[in-house]
């Protein structure tokens, strides 16, 4: 199961709970699964068939710039991150 570690400003539709494991095999499965979970953090982090801008995602400690169809380690930790603002 991939464990995906829930930010703050979403964990209220997961019902507070900060982690949730799911069955995936790619960052895509990961969130639509999250959904059944958590409904409606799909359409909160998906947007026109990539993740939204002001996200990023790190899959195993590595933050990049994945693509949904981003293949995932059968126990794969995946961290969604809210952009940090600045300048």
């Amino acid at each position: 199961m991939a464990t995906a570690w829930i930010p703050a400003l979403l964990r209220p539709l997961c019902g507070g709970d900060a982690k949730v494991e799911v069955e995936a095999s790619t960052l895509d499965e990961l969130l639509r699964a999250l959904d059944t979970k958590c409904a409606g953090l799909y359409d909160r982090v998906v947007e026109n068939g990539r993740l939204r801008p002001e996200l990023a995602v790190a899959i195993d400690g590595e933050a990049e710039s994945f693509p949904l169809w981003e293949k995932l380690k059968p126990n794969a930790d995946v961290t969604i991150l809210p952009a940090i603002g600045g300048g």
